[in-house]
């Protein structure tokens, strides 16, 4: 009788979630929401999610910034993307806990521009990520992102690759590597599948 309870609770929690995130972007088949998803942007174009799709993260787009999920993806709880400019994320990627991806840099790096900001009242359209730098991002496919690690703008992760927890990925990671550390460099290359573990 609890676990009949607690299925259809799920059951309207996911309808809930996905007719209230359906204004906001689009939403293909199979997706898992959980009760701290997030997903905001100002135009419905802007966020698309294909299917098969585990979304228990916060996916927001601001100033037009085109944010996509590839199939086969898994976005855990604390993840955090932010999109200003255009996030490109491939098929079969794998976010553990409390990964951030942003291709923005928020604020203003100029301080002049800051100091204007923050003078100009808490609900200023300065205050937009229109006025911070922002550069494309693009993890390909079959990645994995370890817990609490960040990506910045302008980086693309390479196909099969591996960011270690806590690493700041700050320029392009290669194909088929691993890479570590604040800022993260390359600790591993050309990793294969000697022996298949699921067979």
């Amino acid at each position: 009788m609890i676990s009949l309870l607690k299925n259809k609770l799920r059951s309207l929690l996911y309808y809930y979630k996905r007719k209230k995130f359906a204004q906001f972007s689009i939403i293909g088949e199979n997706i898992l929401f959980n009760k701290n998803s997030i997903i905001r942007s100002e135009n419905k174009k802007d966020i698309v999610l294909e299917k098969n799709i585990m979304m228990y993260g916060s996916l927001i787009s601001a100033n037009g910034g085109k944010l996509t999920i590839g199939k086969n993806t898994s976005i855990r709880t604390g993840c955090k993307i932010f999109c200003s400019n255009k996030v490109l994320i491939g098929d079969n990627v794998i976010f553990a806990d409390n990964v951030i991806i942003s291709d923005t840099n928020h604020h203003p790096v100029n301080p002049n521009d800051r100091l204007k900001m923050i003078k100009s009242g808490w609900s200023s359209s300065l205050w937009s990520w229109k006025h911070a730098d922002s550069k494309p991002i693009i993890i390909k496919n079959n990645v994995w992102l370890g817990q609490y690690s960040r990506i910045l703008k302008g980086v693309v992760v390479g196909e099969n690759s591996i960011v270690a927890s806590n690493s700041v990925v700050t320029k392009d990671v290669p194909s088929n590597s691993i890479v570590a550390g604040n800022p993260a460099h390359v600790v591993k290359r050309n990793i294969q599948l000697t022996t298949e573990i699921f067979e």
